[in-house]
């Protein structure tokens, strides 16, 4: 059984981004047991060794190397009791910090859902350069500063720029046909943001069947295209609720929903909050 796993406790409300040592059990769950989580991971190792499985693919852990893992993939970590470095955690809502586009994550290939190679090795020059920036993320994260968010992404980017940079792009990764079909679909969702387009418009604009497109999305994530659909609509309510002044009615418009009242009972069912109960709570932090 694959867990579905969120960091949500009366700890950490509403975090977006979560930095600590490595450790083989976090306070908040396991890692060494097969599981599934809707933010993004990066496991930065500095010592030690071990294995990482992601999406059935074994890794090898090893010094200077970082592991990144997207949302909705399923994978388990079994590291030696040496093992050192870090583990980042961050969800898509950091890239809302002053109407920051999430499209410079689409940009990150380490972070694509198609990316067969999620592995950065590199040098003990290029490690303790990696490491400095980490060490500036994790003061940032443990202070409590002004603006800490808006210094955290400055960091996070920073990061993840330098990582790309790293990867070997040179490496030739064959990609399937099923798997280029999922990428395909995750792409038209992202720039997607209507809650009724139904499935067989995605499958109509990738020419397959809405069968065979819900089948693959099923195999690969054990959810269903309707849930990625949902999933994405969410965001894209939360980024206009907290960034713009338009009303309840002109929101669900936007987003598709003729009735207001629907689109405020499914905000709700998928985030706990009410429309305007979610703009406050942004909006007082």
């Amino acid at each position: 059984m694959i867990r579905n796993v969120d960091i949500e406790n009366e700890n950490l409300p509403n975090w977006l981004f979560i930095v600590r040592k490595i450790n083989i059990s976090h306070q908040d769950y396991d890692e060494s047991s097969a599981h599934q989580h809707k933010y993004y991971q990066f496991l930065f190792f500095e010592k030690g060794g071990g294995v990482h499985i992601i999406d059935d693919q074994e890794y090898e852990v090893k010094p200077n190397s970082i592991h990144f893992i997207s949302p909705n993939h399923v994978h388990y970590l079994k590291i030696t009791k040496a093992t050192k470095g870090y583990v980042c955690m961050f969800k898509k809502e950091l890239f809302f910090i002053n109407n920051e586009s999430e499209n410079f994550l689409e940009g990150v290939d380490l972070l694509s859902n198609w990316n067969k190679n999620p592995i950065v090795e590199f040098d003990d020059v290029r490690c303790e350069e990696m490491v400095s920036v980490m060490e500036l993320l994790c003061v940032e994260y443990e202070e409590h500063q002004n603006r800490k968010y808006e210094v955290i992404l400055m960091f996070l980017k920073v990061f993840l720029i330098k990582a790309s940079r790293l990867h070997i792009r040179s490496q030739k990764v064959s990609i399937g046909s099923k798997e280029r079909l999922i990428a395909q679909f995750l792409g038209l969702v992202e720039k997607n943001h209507n809650a009724a387009t139904l499935i067989n418009f995605y499958a109509q604009e990738m020419g397959i069947t809405s069968v065979y497109l819900n089948r693959i999305v099923k195999e690969k994530y054990n959810k269903s295209v309707s849930d990625f659909i949902n999933e994405k609509t969410i965001l894209e309510a939360k980024r206009i609720l907290q960034f713009s002044s338009d009303s309840v009615k002109e929101i669900a418009f936007q987003l598709g929903f003729e009735d207001p009242s629907y689109f405020s009972r499914f905000f709700k069912n998928h985030s706990g909050f009410t429309p305007l109960s979610y703009r406050k709570k942004v909006l007082e932090k």
